[in-house]
């Protein structure tokens, strides 16, 4: 019975106690039970994912309508509630754990449960009754979980990619920037942290620029391969599951609703049940960037070492005091940052490949591992790129004098001989000099070679 502040609702479990003004139901109820946020995040923090679903449902809804499956108005009722719920980002009402378990059906009925009421609402009746609209039989339709879910979640990692992609562009302008500026600043090259030949620091700046670029080629690609969907494909991809009417519909709509004119039908939709190795692939980028930022941010604090006892080649911005107890000290803080982020990718990385490999049989039920994991991944990276550029390398100035020393140490100058002397010539004279640097100069000098 309802009382108080609940009302009670009813699936083929038994009755649910659900808050009399919530405007999800007894399914979503039954999550936020079995399985407690604890401080940890709900659906309802990725934005992009509620979006995603409620385009879904609204696609749906009008693809029904159109091949004579749903009445109009109730159609209409719930299109109108996914148009304002998206106008209002009411992710709020979508509350349930992000890593529930049953492959995504949780999330689904949250979005089929919500529409239904607020559908319910907009034709005179009242939350909770499904008189008019109901969950399963009108706002899920000719869909199942198991085709909604992976749609939504590649839509969701399609609408988080720009600002990823922005922040590399961002990036690659400032390195482009700063190699400019120092074409003409020498640095001695470095192979096994050993003295190698003389180059510039836009052959540095540019070799990171080149590398950013590669990465962000290959997540765009990736995350373009996302429009593959298999809505439509309903529990397994039996197309004898859903109406040839419907089914005619429902990606064209889907591109209506979304803006996306790229979105396209799976060909092989039993394969796309099976296989999310799509968002892996996109995971796997992420990974391969965070790596190739690691190296770069341990670039910095590496040729920004000292200030007396390390390489001190670059300077990097003193953006706060690096100790408690030495005065003076200043930290590579920021670079520091964007490894820590990129260490975290790297491990959401090992999650989502593991959710590949662990599918079973006809339906990888995975993919919220998947998707949180790019999407948070995807967030760290666009924080971390976006403040090394803006934090770091904008001001980021270089040591000529330390800089022009160095590149005019002794291997550089023996590289340089090789080339008029030939490779056995001048290894005679190192080795008549035991190793000795000073005494090598002082042999070349005697042979009038420098």
């Amino acid at each position: 019975m309802s009382s108080g502040r609940w009302r009670e609702e009813h699936d083929f479990l038994g009755p649910v106690q659900v808050p009399r003004e919530a405007l999800y139901g007894a399914q979503t109820q039954r999550a936020l039970d079995n399985f407690p946020l604890s401080g940890e995040r709900s659906i309802g923090d990725y934005p992009v994912l509620i979006e995603a679903l409620l385009r879904i449902k609204w696609a749906a809804a009008e693809a029904n309508r159109m091949a004579g499956l749903l009445d109009a108005e109730v159609a209409g009722a719930i299109v109108q509630g996914a148009r304002e719920l998206i106008d209002e980002g009411a992710c709020r009402h979508f509350p349930i754990h992000r890593l529930h378990g049953g492959g995504g059906t949780s999330a689904n009925m949250n979005a089929n449960e919500v529409l239904a009421n607020r559908a319910e609402e907009i034709l005179g009746g009242r939350r909770g009754q499904y008189r008019r609209v109901h969950p399963n039989d009108h706002v899920n339709l000719h869909q199942s979980t198991n085709d909604v879910y992976p749609t939504a979640c590649r839509m969701a990692v399609i609408a988080a990619w720009p600002a990823l992609a922005e922040a590399l562009e961002r990036l690659g302008r400032v390195l482009h920037s700063r190699g400019f500026r120092f074409r003409d600043e020498p640095r001695v090259a470095r192979t096994c942290l050993q003295d190698a030949v003389a180059v510039t620091f836009e052959n540095l700046f540019g070799g990171y620029q080149a590398v950013l670029v590669r990465a962000e080629y290959r997540i765009a690609r990736d995350v373009d391969e996302l429009h593959v969907v298999n809505l439509g494909g309903t529990i397994v991809g039996r197309p004898q599951d859903a109406p040839k009417g419907y089914r005619r519909q429902i990606i064209p709509n889907l591109r209506r609703v979304s803006g996306d004119p790229d979105y396209r039908p799976d060909p092989n939709l039993f394969d796309a049940a099976q296989n999310p190795d799509g968002l892996v692939a996109v995971s796997s980028g992420l990974d391969l960037l965070a790596r190739t930022l690691v190296k770069i941010a341990k670039d910095l604090r590496l040729l920004g070492s000292g200030p007396e006892a390390g390489l001190g080649e670059i300077r990097l911005p003193a953006v706060q005091p690096g100790s408690s107890i030495m005065p003076g000290k200043v930290n590579p803080v920021i670079p520091e940052f964007v490894i820590q982020c990129c260490f975290q990718v790297i491990g959401n990385h090992a999650a989502s490949a593991g959710a590949l490999d662990h599918g079973e049989l006809d339906l990888n039920i995975w993919e919220s591992v998947l998707l949180f994991n790019v999407l948070d991944s995807m967030g760290l990276l666009a924080n971390a790129v976006h403040t090394l550029a803006e934090r770091c390398l904008k001001e980021v100035t270089v040591a000529p004098e330390r800089n022009r020393r160095n590149a005019e140490s002794i291997i550089p100058l023996l590289t340089e001989l090789v080339k008029e002397r030939g490779y056995s010539a001048v290894s005679r004279i190192c080795r008549d000099a035991g190793g000795d640097v000073q005494k090598i100069r002082e042999l070349l000098k005697k042979e009038g070679w420098i």
